[in-house]
């Protein structure tokens, strides 16, 4: 899962990326502009957002263009503004989930899985296709596909960002413990057997910027 940290505190902002980092992959900014950026760009699972940016309570702003952008994002709203008007206020915005600062790193993170759990799909088929995103299990024409581990992890890496251009840097960085010793090549390569097993019309090759799974 894809998750993107809206917060102008730097310090609390690298914290969360650092911590997050090790279970997800993470995208963090820290103005108005570069969350919408990211959200135009980019399909999230998850986007905890501060409510106020910058000294501007802007951040329920960008709830609106987010479910717009992706109905099944869950948002976290992390404000110090916490009296029961301020939650309601955020909720009503369409805001999942709400927490005050400061908040504790164990419950922020449970709220995170919580999200995710609510808002990931169990299924997605496509045609004769079905895959079990939570038990990671691939069905064909009623035959279970056995993939090997790093096929699994780029179909998944793929399914995470479902609708959205992933370049082969970003497959790498999210399927491999040593990046920097893997080639484009090496993507490309799991790509094709990929197509093999699970029909050459799933993933998409967009020219020069990587590949995608589009919505079925």
């Amino acid at each position: 899962m894809r998750i993107l940290i809206v917060e102008d505190d730097p310090d609390l902002r690298e914290l969360l990326e650092s911590i997050l980092s090790a279970k997800y992959t993470v995208d963090a900014v820290g103005t108005f502009a570069m969350a919408t950026e990211h959200i135009d760009g980019y399909g999230y699972g998850v986007i905890l957002i501060d409510r106020n940016l910058m000294g501007s309570d802007s951040g329920l702003s960008l709830i609106s263009p987010a479910k717009i952008k992706n109905p099944q994002c869950g948002i976290l709203v992390m404000s110090a503004y916490g009296t029961s008007e301020d939650k309601i206020e955020g909720l009503n915005q369409g805001a999942d989930d709400y927490i005050e600062k400061p908040f504790d790193i164990g419950e922020l993170l449970a709220r995170i899985n919580a999200l995710s759990r609510r808002f990931a799909p169990s299924k997605i088929l496509f045609g004769a296709l079905s895959i079990d995103i939570s038990l990671r299990q691939v069905i064909l024409n009623g035959d279970k596909v056995i993939l090997t581990k790093k096929e699994d992890a780029v179909l998944f890496t793929l399914l995470s960002r479902l609708g959205h251009i992933v370049s082969r840097d970003e497959i790498i960085e999210s399927v491999y413990d040593h990046p920097g010793d893997i080639t484009s090549n090496t993507v490309d390569v799991l790509i094709n057997t990929l197509r093999k097993k699970l029909g050459a019309e799933l993933i998409k090759t967009v020219k020069t910027r990587g590949y995608m799974i589009e919505h079925p």
